[in-house]
């Protein structure tokens, strides 16, 4: 089984589930993580299905901002004044901005993008468990 390919799998599984997720599932990470990921491969084909709230590993942290909000390209942008003041932190009014903040979701999203793109470490992390499981080596 050949590495790279499960890990730029990997890649484009999480940018797929980026791209795809609901809000809450957005808000979800955001808040506490739990990303992760179930490998399907052999030979010839190699799956990845993104899934969220699993064991913790390699991928749970990735996205993590404990309700924060790191500056992106979507806050800085043009748009910002749509953007609004956020309610405090940790209040459930803070949660339904979210939910309702097309905006915020983008931001969410770019930072989400970001966060894969950097963290190439801790996917590598994830596949060599996923092999190191499997009783395989890295081709």
């Amino acid at each position: 089984m050949n590495k790279e390919i499960i890990l730029e799998s990997l890649g484009r599984a999480l940018e797929s589930w980026v791209r795809n997720a609901s809000a809450a599932q957005l808000w979800q990470v955001h808040q506490s993580g739990g990303l992760g990921a179930v490998i399907d491969a052999d030979d010839e084909v190699v799956q990845v299905r993104i899934v969220l709230g699993g064991p913790r590993g390699a991928l749970s942290d990735i996205g993590k901002t404990d309700g924060r909000l790191p500056v992106t390209e979507a806050f800085l942008g043009s748009q910002s004044a749509a953007w609004g003041t956020p309610p405090v932190q940790g209040s459930r009014a803070r949660e339904q901005w979210f939910l309702s903040s097309e905006l915020a979701q983008e931001h969410a999203r770019q930072y989400l993008m970001a966060e894969v793109g950097e963290q190439r470490d801790a996917l590598a992390r994830f596949v060599d468990g996923w092999i190191a499981g499997r009783g395989e080596g890295a081709s």
